[in-house]
């Protein structure tokens, strides 16, 4: 055998081996390495983290290698111990030989985010950021330089955007209330004033509760506060025990899917609710993540290469921006514009430089980088102003009605998209069934309190609420027409009920409203509605809007006078007594003159012999005594007198007796008729605080009733102040002087009338005190005068024909509608 052949026979393999090595050695020389810092809060997304290094690993057509990675968990709740143990971890990580190029920080909120935030911003670490925040949320990057605009970068993650629908929807149908519960995946501590800021909308933001029967105190609490529209941000079953549990007819007032609610919900997951558990027909709007087909391809093959874990929206995203992240320092270090900032120690930094430069911005937004994400390009700020960009997705808005006890929907109806974004316009594309929208949006219904008083409110006899209908209606009058006018002005429905009284405070301790009042104050009601009069007491816990009838006061009903009429009254003269004792004189009179005339020797019966010659002859028989003694009362005069003596002297004694009767009789008569037109009718307030004959007082708490009571402690107040100032030794001689007054310089009519009505047994309703006015028609001389509002007393005149309104109107304030405190709802009524 030749000496070379065996070296001659290896020549070929390792030629071979030598070119298999030099492509390997091009290969790796063409690659870029690229080591990551990575913080985390939640171990779940450190998962996602690695299956997006995993995936770029994997695909070598990339040209990146992973060198060091170096994961720091962020937990903690004390800034300083955590900042240190960071600093710690950094630089240790910094002493490693593939010292790290970019932060790639999947913190969330709160101190954990803002120490990471601190470090890296000091330590001019490039950082891509997944942070919740909108604008100015991110306290240590609010005032970032130019120069690190360009490379500290935050993207809002899907769950700091899918909230945000939230606020599209409320715009898109205008409500005026609306309550969000969301589950774990989301973080709402910066949304709690910004999701629904600037707009007209009384909102809660609230965690959704895990157990059924939390979920069921919850949405009942929700209820009791007047909130009608309520969006479920959670995964699918999740949101189908929600619906579940508020459609339950066993709920307290339950179930609540009827046209007073709306119901909306959301997911990061696609698919749709199951609604088996359903007790009820269920109507929800539902969003789902919506995907393009290329999108799903990807995904798909991700997912079967064991990349990507789930289907959810965050995993995705995690995914994307990790990729991208790496992607783009790769593609800087390939084009040379990789500088890494100058090595230092986390501990020992303590000033911010704006020497840095890095343009990690300009390359992370550019499409190349992210044309394969799974949730398309990222939206990138321009300026990459921090809470600004975000992930860039769609969600599908379908129309979910569920029959009962079915876990598919019955309709399932497709009504637009909504887009990522920060502003509410313009990011719902609806395809044109606005029916849907409407038919699905919660009908406005009002609860409204009333008193039944005419003419502003009467109860329609006959007529009993229903449970099952609950806006029946049992009631009309003034204000029931101008609530229906505002109705079909403003769209509503409503419940209507009757509640005793307008409202007053109550003096004793810890002075409760009573009343309509009352019912606002506690939020049981929305709108009280009647004759209320607007008072500074009650404006301080209830909102009134404009009068609805202006300037109403206080006015006098009183019975009407009768005047008796008869023919007798002439009789009513004299007393009985006297009549029957005059009646008595002349029936004694007549017969003792009939005697006289009768058996007298000397009367013409007894001698006519003696009187034939005489030209009037009378006989005196007792037709005649009695006729005698009645001409004789009169201007004709008796006649011719008897012919006795005995005759005369009676004659003579009935005709003094008669004239002294019918003197007695005339003046008596003149002094009757000038006395009868001397009784003043009441006229005026004053005319009855004057008598003590009319008893008078207004309804028991009602606003005259505290008129009255105001005025009388407001003239107690200033006696006691001009007391206290006419006592003071203090005072000088002049100022002294000053005060001296012969007169009672301070009123005391309202404390007196106030005194009056207190003993009068005021009325405690108003029919009552209408009863008491129309009095006992046997007894004309006692009376009772109500003191109320002129309109229902001005009612009353007009329907009653023995009732009258004395005197003018004072204490005149307008009537109008009451509402909740810092509602909404004033300015809507007020406009209407």
């Amino acid at each position: 055998m030749p000496p070379f052949r065996g070296i001659t026979q290896l020549i070929p393999g390792c030629i071979l081996t030598v070119l298999i090595l030099g492509t390997y050695i091009t290969i790796a020389s063409a690659q870029q390495t690229v080591s990551i810092l990575f913080f985390y809060e939640d171990p779940e997304s450190v998962k996602h983290f690695d299956s997006a290094v995993d995936y770029i690993n994997q695909d070598r057509s990339l040209g990146i290698n992973i060198g060091e990675v170096t994961k720091i968990n962020a937990n903690g709740t004390e800034a300083t111990k955590l900042i240190v143990s960071l600093c710690k971890d950094i630089d240790e990580a910094f002493t490693k030989p593939n010292q790290p190029d970019i932060v790639i920080d999947f913190t969330r909120h709160g101190i954990p985010s803002e120490a990471v935030k601190i470090i890296v911003k000091v330590m001019n670490l490039p950082t891509i950021s997944a942070t919740f925040g909108q604008e100015g949320d991110i306290r240590s990057w609010r005032e970032l330089k130019p120069n690190m605009k360009q490379y500290l970068i935050q993207v809002a993650p899907p769950a700091d955007m899918v909230p945000q629908s939230v606020r599209s929807i409320v715009s898109h149908r205008d409500m005026t209330s609306a309550v969000f519960l969301f589950d774990d995946e989301y973080e709402m501590y910066h949304k709690y004033k910004s999701l629904l800021q600037n707009m007209p909308t009384r909102h809660l933001l609230t965690k959704l509760e895990k157990t059924k029967p939390g979920i069921r105190r919850q949405i009942d609490r929700l209820v009791h506060v007047d909130i009608v529209n309520y969006f479920i941000a959670a995964s699918p079953n999740e949101i189908s025990g929600v619906l579940a549990e508020a459609s339950d007819k066993d709920m307290k007032d339950g179930p609540y899917f009827s046209d007073e609610y709306a119901w909306y919900s959301m997911s990061m997951e696609p698919g749709l609710p199951k609604c088996s558990g359903c007790k009820n027909n269920v109507s929800v709007i539902h969003l789902s993540p919506k995907l393009s087909s290329a999108q799903n391809k990807r995904r798909d093959y991700l997912q079967s290469k064991g990349n990507i874990k789930t289907q959810k929206l965050m995993d995705m995203f995690y995914f994307d921006l990790t990729t991208n992240a790496i992607l783009t320092v790769a593609e800087m270090k390939k084009k040379d514009k990789w500088n890494p900032p100058k090595k230092l120690q986390c501990s020992e930094t303590a000033e911010e430089t704006d020497t840095y430069e890095l343009q990690l911005f300009d390359f992370f937004k550019s499409p190349e980088i992210s044309k394969d994400n799974l949730l398309g390009p990222f939206s990138m700020d321009p300026d990459n102003t921090v809470g600004k960009s975000h992930s860039s997705f769609e969600m599908e808005i379908r129309r979910l009605i569920f029959k009962p006890m079915t876990a598919e929907p019955h309709i399932n109806i497709d009504l637009g998209i909504w887009k990522t974004g920060f502003t509410e316009k313009e990011l719902i594309e609806s395809n044109g069934k606005m029916d849907q929208w409407i038919e699905h949006t919660a009908l406005t219904v009002f609860r409204i309190v009333t008193v039944v008083q005419p003419p502003f409110v009467y109860r329609i006899p006959g007529c009993v609420e229903s449970k099952e209908n609950k806006y029946s209606r049992c009631f009309k009058g003034y204000c029931i027409d101008l609530l229906n006018k505002i109705q079909e002005e403003l769209k509503f429905n409503f419940t209507i009920r009757n509640v005793s009284g307008y409202g007053y405070m109550d003096d004793n301790e810890p002075h409760e409203w009573t009343g309509m009042v009352r019912e606002l104050k506690d939020r049981r009601a929305d709108i009280a509605l009647g004759a209320m009069s607007v008072m500074a007491e009650r404006e301080s816990v209830v909102d009134f809007t404009v009068p609805y009838y202006d300037l109403v006061g206080i006015s006098i009903l009183m019975r009407k006078p009768k005047t008796q009429t008869s023919l007798f009254k002439f009789l009513t003269v004299l007393e009985n007594d006297v009549w029957m004792c005059i009646l008595g004189a002349y029936f004694f009179t007549s017969f003792l003159m009939w005697v006289f005339d009768r058996w007298s020797p000397y009367s013409y019966q007894n001698n006519r012999e003696k009187y034939e010659d005489d030209e009037e002859k009378r006989e005196f028989n007792l037709k005649e005594c009695l006729w005698f003694c009645m001409t004789s009362l009169t201007p004709q005069g008796g006649g011719e007198a008897p012919k006795n003596l005995s005759g005369r002297l009676v004659a003579a004694t009935w005709w003094l007796f008669g004239f002294i009767i019918i003197a007695s009789y005339t003046a008596n008569l003149a002094a009757f008729l000038t006395v009868s037109r001397l009784d003043a009718p009441i006229e005026s307030l004053d005319d009855l605080a004057k008598q003590y004959k009319i008893q008078y007082a207004p309804l028991e708490r009602s606003s005259a009733w505290i008129y009255f009571d105001r005025m009388a402690h407001i003239e107690h107040r200033f006696y006691e102040i001009w007391k206290d100032m006419s006592l003071n030794d203090s005072m000088t001689d002049y100022e002294r002087s000053q005060l001296a007054v012969w007169d009672y310089p301070v009123s005391d009519k309202f404390t007196k009338m106030w005194q009056a009505m207190q003993e009068n047994n005021p009325p405690k309703e108003f029919e009552e005190a209408v009863k008491r006015t129309r009095g006992d028609d046997r007894n004309q001389n006692d009376g009772f005068a109500f003191l109320g509002d002129a309109t229902d007393i001005r009612y009353q005149v007009l329907i009653s024909c023995d009732l009258q309104m004395v005197g003018e109107e004072f204490s005149r304030k307008p009537y109008a509608l009451a509402v909740q405190q810092g509602s909404p709802l004033k300015d809507q009524l007020n406009d209407a």
